[in-house]
């Protein structure tokens, strides 16, 4: 079948023209590379029209299932590790065709989130983990040091945060809602908790869970008014310079050096570690992910058949991912090369790996997600009790597997 492949793909694809919806989240440096990669199918591929549709990232998180649940929806799309498990297990997805690709040439448990029943389901596009990026300039003139600790960071919130008629004006430092499996789990997993117990129970050490629920209380508009849920991300602050400090993944440099290349190459921004608690128990970094490329299995053979020689195709662009957009594909000759250390801090990327664990994509991985959102944002943004919110969120994720 190895060898088959290519040829099926040929013969279901040369006799008639056949249209591939490509549906992604948007991110300007990787638009022009995909773009232009797909000029270069298209003329070697000249039965195949490829239509790229962008949408934002928390827009396409909804789109895609709904549309697809629908019976519609692209030909090819990417969702991340934690946002596929649903329409894994519903049926919604095609499997790769035996042959496709090289599964050995991937990192360990690179698929895992996308192998169900011993059938895998995605490509990977790119292997994800968020570090701190700190315009330290402004630490600089207030005499700050760089943050360790998640007081720390706290610490330079309460120093250099600004007001205007008690509203807040400007930010130092916000969180990436609604991620909340990527950086809050991770928290709450410094301090000895976690989201499955070695009893197999959820919600596991409520106390641990509690602590991090008071620190993002205290965090939010009801406690000191450092962030908000509600506000615009942080992420996209820092190119502006118009926050201190957020969190991000290797990608983040090639975004800042196309929309602030000046900023860029002042050598007044550096990348930390992912901040723990002073008293963590735990050190844990943020939790590491992927994004797949997916096909939508109701789509005709010729369609599917297309999808997958297009995903096929940018897999086989791996460098041109890292050097122009930033993105990791988790190949071994990407993860154990030279381009990744060789961009700006990317050994600061690397070592929190091994401080990291990859996110959870299990069953009901997108509404455990939410619920955790539900406990954040009740402390943060209506004054719920940490101790309720925990039991509420506990009860609420325990009734999901009844």
């Amino acid at each position: 079948m190895f060898f088959l492949f290519p040829f099926l793909l040929t013969s279901c694809c040369e006799d008639e023209e056949v249209v591939v919806e490509y549906w992604t989240h948007a991110d300007g440096k990787r638009g022009v590379l995909e773009e232009r990669l797909i000029e270069e199918f298209e003329k070697e591929n000249p039965t195949i029209d490829v239509i790229r549709t962008e949408f934002s990232s928390s827009e396409l998180l909804y789109r895609v299932p709904s549309s697809i649940e629908a019976g519609e929806g692209p030909v090819l799309f990417n969702l991340p590790s934690e946002e596929i498990s649903d329409l894994l297990r519903g049926g919604y997805l095609d499997t790769i065709p035996s042959g496709l690709i090289d599964q050995e040439a991937y990192i360990p448990d690179a698929f895992n989130a996308v192998t169900y029943e011993n059938h895998v389901y995605g490509i990977p596009l790119e292997y994800t983990n968020w570090c701190l990026y700190v315009n330290k300039s402004v630490l600089d003139e207030a005499s700050l040091s760089l943050p360790e600790s998640w007081e720390d960071v706290a610490s330079i919130a309460a120093e250099l945060t600004e007001y205007s008629d008690n509203l807040l004006e400007r930010r130092v430092f916000d969180f990436r809602y609604p991620y909340y499996l990527s950086f809050f789990v991770p928290m709450v997993e410094q301090l000895g908790g976690s989201l499955i117990g070695p009893d197999g129970s959820y919600i596991w050490n409520t106390e641990a869970w509690e602590k991090a629920l008071s620190f993002m209380s205290q965090w939010g508009p009801l406690g000191n008014n450092y962030g908000s849920p509600t506000l615009k991300n942080a992420r996209s602050l820092f190119n502006e310079e118009g926050i201190v400090m957020c969190l991000s993944g290797l990608y983040q440099e090639a975004r800042m050096q196309d929309i602030n290349p000046e900023f860029y190459e002042s050598g007044s921004w550096c990348v930390l570690p992912f901040p723990v608690f002073d008293d963590a128990v735990s050190d844990v970094s943020a939790s590491s992910y992927l994004h797949f490329f997916l096909v939508n299995a109701d789509r005709s053979d010729k369609e599917r058949m297309a999808g997958w020689k297009l995903a096929a195709f940018f897999a086989e662009h791996a460098d041109e991912y890292l050097d122009e957009v930033g993105l990791v594909m988790p190949l071994d000759t990407v993860i154990k090369g030279e381009g990744v250390r060789n961009k700006p801090f990317g050994e600061v990327f690397i070592s929190d790996l091994e401080r990291s664990h990859p996110v959870y994509s299990g069953e009901y991985a997108s509404e455990i997600q939410k619920l955790i959102g539900d406990a954040v944002e009740s402390v943060m943004l209506q004054g719920v009790e940490p101790e309720k919110a925990v039991a509420a969120l506990r009860a609420s994720v325990s009734y999901l597997f009844v």
